[in-house]
């Protein structure tokens, strides 16, 4: 426990480092690197929240551990895991119908601009209508 503790402590430092490197030489150099400053910036501020989270999770493991043995039994109810399947679909669909509209405002939004961004938003609509498909047959078929 004390070894991952440690880790995650370690990686909170190397997160705020990372963050603070970033911050200051985008600020103090800018210029033609500013695209890698920003990139050490948001490293930082991804994995130092990431770390804090991971220990207060160690802690409450450590802490509750009949709750943790609870949770995980929860987590794999058949119940559980046909409504997470059910909230995934529901939120493809309105993910799916999001791209066809942000393929239509890109295509007759800007008459000027270039259409590869529909083309693009399109064909990933498409893509997505595809696999839908696809694994619709397949599953019909294992079952």
């Amino acid at each position: 426990m004390k070894k991952k503790k440690g880790f995650w402590i370690m990686c909170i430092i190397v997160g705020f480092i990372l963050s603070l490197t970033g911050m200051n030489l985008a600020i103090d150099q800018g210029g033609s690197l500013r695209n890698v400053y920003g990139v050490l910036w948001m490293a930082g501020c991804v994995l130092s929240p990431i770390s804090i989270n991971r220990i207060a999770r160690l802690s409450y493991e450590k802490e509750f551990p009949d709750l943790v043995d609870k949770e995980k039994i929860e987590y794999q109810d058949e119940r559980n895991a046909m409504i997470r399947n059910m909230a995934k679909a529901k939120s493809a669909d309105n993910i799916h119908w999001a791209l066809l509209i942000a393929a239509v405002l890109a295509f007759f939004g800007d008459k000027d601009g270039p259409l590869w961004p529909a083309g693009v938003l399109m064909g990933i609509f498409i893509l997505r209508y595809g696999m839908e498909s696809y694994y619709a047959y397949k599953y019909k078929k294992e079952m």
